[in-house]
């Protein structure tokens, strides 16, 4: 027994007649009288008589046809239900993010979607690429914002944009050209993230960095892009910072970023989730405000070299 069936009979009540009824239903007679035929053998009840012109409903017929309108009607207020639902955004959803990335990306998108749908409880958690993995799988977060591909058991990523890696120098570093090669890199005036950091080895991937706190005498460990930033203001040498991070910089210190000689090399964002995740249309919802809210050509990877970004768990 279907609802499609139980419409049927309910249309075909109310014409008493199977080519009205076929019309009005958009469907063939014969299709009609099938599902008709279908019903009854089901249940065991003969709805309609059809010895007559215009048909009529028989008794027990008449008694199921009542029931089965409530049930339809039922029907129609659940599913009127789930589209109010969908227009509904009074839940909330935890995301965890990468430091790299959540001082750079969050205040783009958070403010248009917090004045869009002020009952949505966004919360943000930066971390790390493991316990933002480790939290999706485990159902602490809904989704995680970190850099992708991913080949990591229980987990799928949805590709969100993709960040071309610029260095970044004291001035007077490096002459004066707009672009440098890696080879030509003095990568003991290269400051970098903390070991261990999904950035960092993908600059160790590209620049094939073997040890560059050898022989220093001020070494600064960090995890904060910001604080790469200053040090290299303050203390010079250089470092590659994403490129959402460059949106950040005033106007004296982007006149101290350089491209990188060769094919762009990016790095490529994604959001993480379970492959049978729930809060489906809040993932959405915050794939399309985070597309919405950074430079357009971000959104394709073009002729760039994806970095990756070497995630190993189990």
């Amino acid at each position: 027994m279907t609802l499609t069936q139980l419409r049927y009979a309910l249309i075909l009540k109310k014409y008493q007649n199977f080519k009205k009824a076929a019309e009005q239903l958009e469907i063939s007679q014969p299709a009609l009288s099938v599902q008709i035929q279908k019903l009854e053998d089901e249940i065991g009840i003969k709805l309609f008589n059809r010895s007559g012109s215009p048909i009529q409903v028989t008794r027990d017929g008449d008694l199921f046809l009542i029931k089965a309108q409530e049930v339809v009607n039922n029907a129609k207020q659940l599913t009127n239900f789930a589209n109010e639902l969908q227009e509904d955004y009074s839940g909330s959803l935890e995301i965890g993010v990468i430091a790299t990335l959540a001082p750079f990306l969050v205040p783009l998108f958070s403010h248009a979607i917090q004045k869009d749908y002020p009952n949505l409880q966004l919360i943000f958690k930066e971390s790390t690429t493991e316990m933002v993995v480790n939290g999706v799988r485990s159902g602490e977060l809904d989704a995680g914002i970190i850099s992708t591909p991913i080949n990591v058991y229980g987990i799928n990523s949805i590709p969100l944009f993709y960040e071309r890696f610029y260095l970044y120098s004291s001035e007077g570093s490096n002459g004066s050209s707009n672009e440098i090669k890696l080879e030509d890199i003095d990568y003991d005036e290269l400051w970098l993230l903390n070991e261990g950091n999904c950035f960092r080895d993908q600059i160790n991937d590209f620049c094939d960095i073997k040890s560059i706190r050898k022989g220093k005498k001020f070494i600064y460990q960090s995890n904060s892009i910001d604080a790469l930033i200053r040090i290299v203001d303050t203390h010079g040498g250089m470092t590659i910072l994403p490129e959402l991070t460059t949106l950040s910089l005033n106007e004296y210190q982007e006149e101290n970023l350089k491209m990188i000689y060769g094919r762009p090399k990016a790095r490529e964002i994604g959001i993480v989730v379970t492959p049978n995740y729930d809060k489906v249309r809040y993932i959405k919802l915050l794939e399309e405000y985070i597309k919405n809210n950074i430079p357009s050509h971000m959104l394709t990877s073009s002729d760039y070299e994806i970095v990756d970004p070497n995630i190993q768990m189990d």
